[in-house]
Protein backbone atom coordinates (compact mmCIF):
# COMPACT_ATOMS: atom_id res chain seq x y z
CA UNK A 1 0.00 0.00 0.00
CA UNK A 2 1.40 3.45 -1.31
CA UNK A 3 -0.35 5.42 1.49
CA UNK A 4 1.18 5.51 4.65
CA UNK A 5 -0.31 6.21 8.24
CA UNK A 6 1.84 9.67 9.07
CA UNK A 7 3.24 9.01 12.48
CA UNK A 8 3.14 10.57 15.59
CA UNK A 9 7.06 11.38 15.62
CA UNK A 10 7.49 12.70 18.84
CA UNK A 11 8.62 12.05 22.33
CA UNK A 12 9.23 14.90 25.15
CA UNK A 13 13.12 15.29 23.68
CA UNK A 14 14.28 14.99 19.57
CA UNK A 15 17.77 13.67 19.22
CA UNK A 16 19.97 15.00 17.70
CA UNK A 17 21.85 13.84 14.30
CA UNK A 18 24.72 14.96 12.32
CA UNK A 19 24.57 17.20 9.53
CA UNK A 20 24.74 16.36 5.93
CA UNK A 21 24.05 18.79 3.20
CA UNK A 22 20.85 17.76 0.97
CA UNK A 23 22.52 16.83 -2.44
CA UNK A 24 19.35 16.92 -4.51
CA UNK A 25 21.21 15.86 -7.85
CA UNK A 26 18.39 13.34 -9.53
CA UNK A 27 21.27 11.02 -11.34
CA UNK A 28 22.53 9.92 -8.07
CA UNK A 29 18.83 8.11 -7.23
CA UNK A 30 17.99 5.15 -9.86
CA UNK A 31 15.39 4.89 -11.86
CA UNK A 32 12.75 3.07 -9.61
CA UNK A 33 9.14 2.89 -9.37
CA UNK A 34 7.36 5.79 -7.27
CA UNK A 35 6.83 2.77 -3.98
CA UNK A 36 10.25 1.62 -4.33
CA UNK A 37 11.67 5.00 -4.45
CA UNK A 38 9.44 5.69 -0.96
CA UNK A 39 10.54 2.44 0.35
CA UNK A 40 14.11 3.21 0.62
CA UNK A 41 13.94 7.01 1.77
CA UNK A 42 11.87 5.48 4.76
CA UNK A 43 14.04 3.02 5.33
CA UNK A 44 16.80 5.56 5.17
CA UNK A 45 14.52 7.96 8.01
CA UNK A 46 14.26 4.90 9.99
CA UNK A 47 18.21 4.56 10.06
CA UNK A 48 19.30 8.08 10.29
CA UNK A 49 19.69 8.59 7.14
CA UNK A 50 18.02 11.96 6.79
CA UNK A 51 20.84 13.37 3.53
CA UNK A 52 19.85 9.40 1.57
CA UNK A 53 15.92 10.17 2.56
CA UNK A 54 16.07 13.53 1.23
CA UNK A 55 17.43 13.03 -2.07
CA UNK A 56 14.89 9.94 -2.69
CA UNK A 57 12.39 12.18 -1.63
CA UNK A 58 13.16 15.05 -3.91
CA UNK A 59 13.54 12.46 -6.76
CA UNK A 60 9.88 10.92 -6.01
CA UNK A 61 8.42 14.82 -6.00
CA UNK A 62 10.40 15.60 -8.93
CA UNK A 63 9.59 12.68 -11.20
CA UNK A 64 6.13 12.09 -10.05
CA UNK A 65 4.65 15.33 -8.67
CA UNK A 66 1.10 14.44 -8.90
CA UNK A 67 1.30 11.23 -7.63
CA UNK A 68 -0.72 9.31 -4.30
CA UNK A 69 2.50 10.10 -2.20
CA UNK A 70 2.20 13.66 -2.65
CA UNK A 71 1.41 15.19 0.85
CA UNK A 72 3.39 12.36 2.37
CA UNK A 73 6.50 12.89 0.75
CA UNK A 74 6.64 17.04 1.45
CA UNK A 75 5.70 15.97 5.47
CA UNK A 76 8.78 13.32 5.30
CA UNK A 77 10.65 16.26 3.81
CA UNK A 78 9.75 18.84 6.25
CA UNK A 79 11.01 16.07 9.27
CA UNK A 80 13.99 14.94 7.24
CA UNK A 81 15.21 18.67 6.77
CA UNK A 82 14.66 19.57 10.44
CA UNK A 83 16.80 16.34 11.28
CA UNK A 84 19.36 17.50 9.53
CA UNK A 85 19.36 21.24 10.94
CA UNK A 86 19.12 22.48 7.53
CA UNK A 87 16.59 25.15 9.13
CA UNK A 88 16.14 27.00 5.53
CA UNK A 89 15.73 24.30 3.82
CA UNK A 90 12.81 23.38 6.44
CA UNK A 91 11.13 26.89 6.10
CA UNK A 92 11.02 26.40 2.24
CA UNK A 93 9.39 23.14 2.73
CA UNK A 94 6.90 24.39 5.59
CA UNK A 95 5.99 27.67 3.68
CA UNK A 96 5.61 25.36 0.44
CA UNK A 97 3.12 23.18 2.43
CA UNK A 98 0.86 25.67 4.28
CA UNK A 99 0.96 27.63 0.59
CA UNK A 100 -0.51 24.16 -1.01
CA UNK A 101 -2.84 23.15 1.94
CA UNK A 102 -4.38 25.90 3.77
CA UNK A 103 -6.76 23.93 5.00
CA UNK A 104 -4.86 20.31 4.76
CA UNK A 105 -5.38 17.81 7.61
CA UNK A 106 -2.21 17.89 9.09
CA UNK A 107 -1.42 21.60 9.30
CA UNK A 108 -1.50 21.53 13.22
CA UNK A 109 2.10 18.75 12.54
CA UNK A 110 2.97 21.21 9.79
CA UNK A 111 2.69 23.98 12.42
CA UNK A 112 4.20 22.53 15.28
CA UNK A 113 7.09 21.50 12.91
CA UNK A 114 7.49 25.40 12.46
CA UNK A 115 8.06 26.15 16.17
CA UNK A 116 10.41 23.30 16.31
CA UNK A 117 12.54 24.55 13.60
CA UNK A 118 12.16 28.67 14.58
CA UNK A 119 13.65 27.22 18.21
CA UNK A 120 16.48 25.11 16.00
CA UNK A 121 17.13 28.15 14.70
CA UNK A 122 18.29 30.04 17.81
CA UNK A 123 21.44 27.84 18.21
CA UNK A 124 24.26 25.47 16.14
CA UNK A 125 25.19 22.04 16.20
CA UNK A 126 28.18 23.31 17.80
CA UNK A 127 26.88 25.04 20.36
CA UNK A 128 24.54 22.34 21.86
CA UNK A 129 27.36 20.20 21.76
CA UNK A 130 29.67 22.58 23.99
CA UNK A 131 26.70 22.71 26.13
CA UNK A 132 26.81 26.84 25.39
CA UNK A 133 23.68 28.65 26.78
CA UNK A 134 20.71 29.65 24.28
CA UNK A 135 19.80 32.46 26.29
CA UNK A 136 22.74 34.50 25.71
CA UNK A 137 21.68 34.80 21.93
CA UNK A 138 19.08 37.17 20.05
CA UNK A 139 16.00 36.11 20.76
CA UNK A 140 14.25 36.46 17.52
CA UNK A 141 13.72 33.15 16.61
CA UNK A 142 12.62 32.72 19.75
CA UNK A 143 9.92 34.77 20.05
CA UNK A 144 8.73 33.62 16.43
CA UNK A 145 8.62 30.18 18.47
CA UNK A 146 6.31 31.12 21.03
CA UNK A 147 4.13 33.10 17.93
CA UNK A 148 4.04 29.87 16.21
CA UNK A 149 3.50 27.66 19.27
CA UNK A 150 0.46 30.09 20.81
CA UNK A 151 -1.14 29.63 17.17
CA UNK A 152 -1.30 26.02 17.19
CA UNK A 153 -2.93 25.90 20.79
CA UNK A 154 -5.26 28.35 19.57
CA UNK A 155 -6.14 27.11 16.16
CA UNK A 156 -6.37 23.65 16.67
CA UNK A 157 -6.66 23.10 20.79
CA UNK A 158 -7.17 19.26 19.92
CA UNK A 159 -3.98 18.97 18.03
CA UNK A 160 -1.67 15.67 19.89
CA UNK A 161 0.91 18.73 19.49
CA UNK A 162 -0.54 20.94 21.73
CA UNK A 163 1.00 19.58 25.04
CA UNK A 164 4.40 18.95 24.09
CA UNK A 165 3.94 22.79 22.37
CA UNK A 166 2.93 24.14 25.67
CA UNK A 167 6.03 22.87 27.42
CA UNK A 168 8.43 24.24 24.83
CA UNK A 169 6.31 27.55 25.78
CA UNK A 170 7.87 27.07 28.82
CA UNK A 171 10.86 26.46 28.03
CA UNK A 172 11.38 29.52 26.03
CA UNK A 173 10.08 31.90 28.38
CA UNK A 174 12.07 30.62 30.94
CA UNK A 175 15.36 31.08 28.38
CA UNK A 176 13.93 34.87 27.75
CA UNK A 177 13.40 35.13 31.79
CA UNK A 178 17.50 34.29 31.91
CA UNK A 179 18.52 36.37 29.09
CA UNK A 180 16.83 39.44 30.94
CA UNK A 181 18.08 38.55 34.43
CA UNK A 182 21.83 38.08 33.28
CA UNK A 183 21.89 41.36 31.05
CA UNK A 184 20.22 43.14 33.93
CA UNK A 185 23.09 41.81 36.19
CA UNK A 186 25.68 43.01 33.79
CA UNK A 187 24.18 46.59 33.53
CA UNK A 188 24.05 46.41 37.84
CA UNK A 189 28.13 45.37 37.77
CA UNK A 190 29.10 48.11 35.50
CA UNK A 191 27.00 50.67 37.61
CA UNK A 192 24.56 51.20 34.98
CA UNK A 193 21.22 51.04 37.59
CA UNK A 194 18.61 52.29 36.20
CA UNK A 195 19.26 50.12 32.78
CA UNK A 196 19.17 47.13 35.65
CA UNK A 197 16.30 47.96 36.69
CA UNK A 198 14.51 48.37 33.67
CA UNK A 199 15.58 45.21 32.60
CA UNK A 200 14.62 43.73 35.62
CA UNK A 201 11.31 45.31 35.20
CA UNK A 202 10.97 43.49 32.10
CA UNK A 203 10.78 39.74 34.02
CA UNK A 204 8.10 41.41 36.20
CA UNK A 205 5.86 42.62 33.37
CA UNK A 206 6.81 39.64 30.74
CA UNK A 207 7.98 36.75 32.67
CA UNK A 208 6.93 36.89 36.06
CA UNK A 209 5.87 33.01 35.91
CA UNK A 210 9.08 32.22 35.29
CA UNK A 211 12.50 30.74 38.25
CA UNK A 212 13.65 34.40 37.81
CA UNK A 213 11.06 36.25 39.07
CA UNK A 214 12.34 36.45 42.68
CA UNK A 215 16.17 37.20 41.81
CA UNK A 216 14.75 40.22 39.35
CA UNK A 217 13.27 41.56 41.95
CA UNK A 218 15.85 41.53 45.10
CA UNK A 219 18.20 42.95 41.92
CA UNK A 220 16.03 45.60 41.84
CA UNK A 221 15.70 46.89 44.99
CA UNK A 222 19.32 46.65 45.42
CA UNK A 223 19.24 48.80 41.94
CA UNK A 224 16.83 51.30 43.21
CA UNK A 225 18.74 52.02 46.48
CA UNK A 226 21.77 52.66 44.65
CA UNK A 227 19.66 55.19 42.57
CA UNK A 228 18.57 56.56 46.25
CA UNK A 229 14.92 55.33 45.61
CA UNK A 230 14.63 54.46 48.77
CA UNK A 231 10.64 54.14 48.27
CA UNK A 232 10.57 51.91 45.47
CA UNK A 233 13.06 49.87 47.32
CA UNK A 234 11.02 49.84 50.16
CA UNK A 235 7.82 48.59 48.00
CA UNK A 236 9.63 45.78 46.21
CA UNK A 237 11.11 44.37 49.28
CA UNK A 238 7.82 44.26 50.48
CA UNK A 239 6.55 42.73 47.55
CA UNK A 240 9.20 39.98 47.98
CA UNK A 241 8.40 39.33 51.72
CA UNK A 242 4.58 38.84 51.06
CA UNK A 243 5.51 36.75 48.13
CA UNK A 244 8.46 34.72 49.16
CA UNK A 245 8.77 34.40 52.89
CA UNK A 246 5.29 35.40 54.49
CA UNK A 247 3.84 32.73 52.11
CA UNK A 248 6.22 29.77 53.28
CA UNK A 249 5.06 30.51 56.70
Amino acid sequence: MLKSVLPLMFAAALTITGCGSSNTNQDAVPDLAPDKLYQVAQASMASGEFSKAIRYLNALDTRYPFGELTDQLQLDLIYCYYKSRESAMTTAAINRYLRLNPTGQYNDYVMYMKGLNEIQMHSSLIQDFMGLNRAQKDPTTYYEAMKTFRRLIEEYPDSPYVKDARQRMIYIRDQLAEREFKIAKYYYDREAYLSSVRHCQSILYSFRDTQYLQPALELMSKGYRKLGLDLPASNTDRVINDTYYHAKK
